[in-house]
């Protein structure tokens, strides 16, 4: 008996082990590659908001333009820590970590001992998952209080606490939102805790009336990140802003390239409120849809086959870049033509499609699952957004593929054949779906001092940006304008005055490499 009781314990301190061991063999080369003290975009703009944050500006962004929770639980771990962005890596770790365990606890209290170690350990082992583990980004937190909250409120008392969980998730990532309906019904007999579900979002809504903008709820991103997924210019996985002609003076402490682009069709002078702004972007999306209905389906079903894809499309990061730095990595995340992570899902569809009809239990993973999916797809499907559903899926497959594992065995090379297809198909979207790795990671070289490493890795983004179809730059012109940078610590101002005007080719408003060339001439 005490064997039993204590098996779950040392089952789960086994997995949640194995994947700090692997995370350890495959993040610790990239972290001390040049890019590991790089954070990129999104991650850029958490630390400088957590540092804010950590030197006392608690509310510097409101009314909020993107989800406030993680910066805020950023900048007090950047409090204790002088804004180490060491602790950053390390609190993402924390929280992948965590979801290996709840992984495996909750498929434990489903279906017993060896689904729960199987599912573990294939969340444990999904190299995207570890990568984004690293980052600092929403993801590893909002995976956490996902999975968290569906542990204490799938079950035949829900707890309180998954109410308020739930709400916490909704102010890490507001698409989280479409879940209240859902668990209103599924959890219904205990709705005299629901108003936990609430209260974290009626707390940032309060900072939002306190700065002016009663109208935004949580966050004013969403109308033009809407627009980007589902305007004119959308292919459904690319997340750039449309460009624009001008950033309002008084833009924010950092440059947010959406928030810029989301403001950059009005006047300056007379900025319209933030909820005003997501509004109209809203508006602008609507009109194309109906007026391009079989456009936009078209789109839609696309966007459908990214999402079951097994290929993990980038978003701010692009996995995939990184096995360069890693061995370990690339074994455990694969590469865009045979994408590992992704594959070990497909391996486990047909058994679970022929284990018989859903029960309860599995029915109301099913639905977590597709109303988490139902806020992705109106934007666009990258990696990072995706990542949430993983854990969902695996623990509703796993006990239904272990039901018979004769049978599951027979047709997983069926699965993993369609999703080699599946990837073939898509495969494209990582080199076209602007992430410009080797320009963040010249960039970094430069930081450190390695302006040779730069010079060849800007030389190759420009190259990525040059082959790619369509207006997103992709910071090719940055990249040019860097490499006259390093050609004039160089002494060579004729290569310098030939990457300046490439760059003005290509971008004649590019005002950098404009200033530059006047440089030249004094």
């Amino acid at each position: 008996m005490s064997i039993v009781s204590h098996a779950p314990v040392k089952d789960s301190l086994a997995v949640v082990l194995g994947f700090l061991v692997l995370w350890s063999v495959a993040i610790i080369p990239v972290l001390l590659s040049p890019l590991g003290s790089y954070p990129v975009v999104d991650a850029s703009w958490h630390h400088t908001w957590a540092t804010e944050i950590a030197g006392g500006n608690t509310f510097i962004y409101a009314p909020y333009f993107r989800a406030p929770l993680y910066p805020a639980v950023l900048g007090f771990v950047y409090l204790l820590t002088n804004s180490s962005m060491l602790s950053g890596v390390l609190l993402s770790l924390v929280f992948g970590a965590l979801s290996v365990h709840l992984v495996h606890r909750i498929v434990f209290l489903r279906a017993g001992r060896i689904p729960s170690l199987v599912a573990a350990s294939i969340w444990m082992i999904n190299g995207i998952n570890i990568f984004y583990s690293s980052t600092l980004l929403i993801t590893p937190l909002y995976i956490f209080l996902l999975l968290f909250s569906f542990l204490l409120l799938d079950r035949d008392k829900p707890r309180k606490a998954g109410w308020l969980l739930l709400g916490l998730a909704a102010i890490a990532r507001p698409g989280a939102v479409l879940l209240f309906p859902l668990v209103l019904v599924l959890y219904r007999r205990s709705w005299k805790d629901s108003w936990l579900m609430i209260l974290p979002v009626l707390l940032v809504w309060v900072v939002n009336i306190s700065y002016g903008d009663g109208s935004t709820v949580i966050s004013s991103q969403g109308g033009i990140n809407l627009y980007i997924g589902s305007g004119p210019e959308a292919d459904g996985f690319t997340a750039f802003a449309p460009q624009g002609d001008g950033i309002p003076s008084d833009s924010l402490p950092y440059v947010d390239n959406v928030w810029s682009a989301s403001y950059a069709p009005f006047e300056e002078g007379i900025l319209p409120s933030p909820s005003e702004v997501s509004s109209w972007w809203v508006r602008r999306t609507i009109d194309h849809v109906a007026g391009s209905p079989l456009r936009s389906l078209a789109l839609a079903g696309r966007k459908l086959v990214y999402l079951i894809s097994p290929v993990a499309i980038p978003g701010n990061y692009d996995a995939y870049y990184f096995t360069g730095y890693s061995p370990v990595l690339r074994i455990l995340a694969g590469s865009p033509r045979f994408p590992v992570s992704g594959l070990l899902i497909w391996l486990l569809i047909p058994g679970a499609l022929f284990a018989g009809r859903l029960s309860l239990r599995e029915r109301n993973v099913f639905f977590w699952v597709v109303c988490i999916a139902a806020g992705i797809l109106p934007f666009f499907v990258t990696a990072r957004l995706r990542l949430p559903l993983i854990p969902l899926v695996v623990i509703l497959l796993v006990p239904r593929a272990l039901k018979n594992i004769r049978k599951s065995l027979l047709l997983a090379p069926a699965g993993v054949a369609v999703g080699i297809g599946l990837a073939f198909v898509t495969a494209g979207t990582v080199s076209a779906g602007g992430v410009n790795m080797a320009f963040h990671d010249g960039v970094a070289h430069f930081q450190q001092g390695d302006e040779h490493g730069a010079e060849l890795l800007f030389l190759k983004a420009v190259g990525v940006a040059f082959n790619r179809q369509g207006d997103i730059d992709m910071n090719g012109v940055d990249a040019l304008y860097n490499l006259g940078i390093i050609s004039i610590r160089k002494r060579d101002t004729e290569s310098a005055r030939m990457y300046w005007e490439r760059a003005l080719l290509r971008d004649p408003e590019y005002t950098p490499a404009y200033e530059a060339l006047l440089g030249l001439t004094r």
